[in-house]
């Protein structure tokens, strides 16, 4: 069984046909699910040659799956990568980045407004392995603290732009270069700008990251219906990866890879609705006097330089601190306090109480996540219906 393969430079024809399997006698118009563990085999020498040349697709499911590896084409082609290794989660997708990459005595350069959950990963890492040096460092001071010679030099540099939840962009090709000058990999979260929005591997002047992740349970998958993880870069540096999942068993579930797939088809006119409601949006709340401050990528003059549009993200700071943001999602009705962001449907969430809940109030404070900060997803409803809505609640708040 082959799959069809695009040379399109549409993301929108890519996202669509990439990694469609073709099987006798007809392709079918829907991906089939192989809802399997193990594979049979016909005979014991089919058996040993399979298991000599290392396994692999049609063996057994956590090794490879035809349903799992058209959702791993379908994002290679998306991200412009040589291949894709998909994971149960985003943050398997992480650790198995992490864990394959960094040896013994080296150290990483993570930015400090990193998901809250890959920053707790990190730092349970690095109590465990006290070998490797993990330092936190501001995202827009990443490329000057990498061109400092006197500092080690990393052998990992861990970067999100846009941030989650800050929405703080940084030049990845800036960073990009200047990590490869010191001999490090850069690895790029690009969960929030999806690859409709920004493709890191690729970025203009020719310098790119090495390695590209993704929370697929966001937008790529964009139903809030499946989870899922999607690491991509070169064979070479996906060969280690692949191990990594293989052997820790993060794998993808089949019908979480289907879901995963069908959303896929559908990522780019999604975002293009989710962006356009989300820039109309940023400007309404920037003029409302229960908003301290609105935070948008498509108002970055870096994220206009290396984004197509801004992203369907708002970071916004509410009048009156964690309460006052708690009464807003409190009475917000299409607006669903979601603890997840980038399906079809809108959602608040509250970094204080969520993603960033161990850290102390003086810790999100240093990072710019103040108590009253309040993370709105936008999703593709009628504009006019989303506005209507915030502008009840926040009318609302005392």
């Amino acid at each position: 069984m082959t799959s069809i393969a695009t040379s399109s430079d549409s993301p929108e024809t890519r996202a669509v046909h990439a990694g469609e399997r073709v099987s006798a006698p007809r392709r079918p118009a829907g991906a089939a699910i192989y809802q399997t563990a193990p594979f049979v085999f016909d005979s014991t020498e089919e058996l040993d040659h399979a298991f000599a040349a290392g396994g692999g697709e049609g063996v057994y499911s956590r090794q490879g799956n035809p349903t799992v590896r058209t959702a791993e084409e379908k994002l290679a082609a998306l991200e412009g990568a040589e291949e894709a290794v998909a994971f149960a989660s985003g943050l398997a997708a992480v650790s198995a980045v992490v864990s394959s990459l960094v040896a013994s005595g080296d150290r990483v350069l993570a930015s400090t407004d990193l998901y809250g959950g890959t920053v707790a990963w990190l730092a349970w890492m690095a109590r465990r392995q006290p070998e490797v040096t993990v330092e936190a460092v501001p995202l827009s001071d990443l490329a000057s603290r990498l061109s400092d010679g006197g500092a080690p030099a990393p052998a990992l540099v861990l970067a999100e732009s846009p941030s989650n939840p800050l929405l703080a962009c940084c030049d990845l090709a800036e960073v990009a270069s200047a990590a490869r000058a010191r001999g490090a990999r850069l690895v790029v979260d690009n969960t929030f700008a999806t690859p409709v929005l920004q493709t890191p591997l690729h970025l203009h002047g020719g310098e790119g990251a090495d390695i590209v992740v993704h929370s697929a349970t966001k937008y790529l998958g964009g139903h809030s219906d499946a989870t899922g993880g999607f690491a991509a870069g070169s064979r070479e540096l996906m060969g280690p990866v692949r191990e990594a999942q293989v052997l820790v068993g993060g794998c993808l579930d089949p019908h979480a890879a289907f879901l995963l797939s069908r959303g896929m088809k559908t990522v780019a006119l999604r975002v293009e609705r989710q962006s356009e409601n989300a820039a109309r949006l940023a400007g309404f709340l920037a003029g409302h006097p229960a908003v301290a401050s609105v935070r948008y990528p498509g108002n970055d003059p870096v994220a206009r330089r290396q984004m197509r549009a801004g992203g369907g993200m708002l970071a916004v700071e509410v009048v009156g601190g964690l309460a006052a943001a708690a009464a807003l999602a409190d009475r917000l009705e299409l607006f669903g306090i979601i603890p997840s962001l980038g399906g079809v449907e809108s959602g608040i969430s509250l970094p204080a109480l969520t993603s960033h809940r161990r850290l102390s109030a003086e810790q999100r404070a240093e990072i710019g996540i103040g108590d009253g900060l309040v993370r709105l997803s936008v999703g593709i409803e009628g504009y006019d219906d989303l506005e209507a809505d915030l502008s009840r609640a926040l009318d609302a708040l005392p």
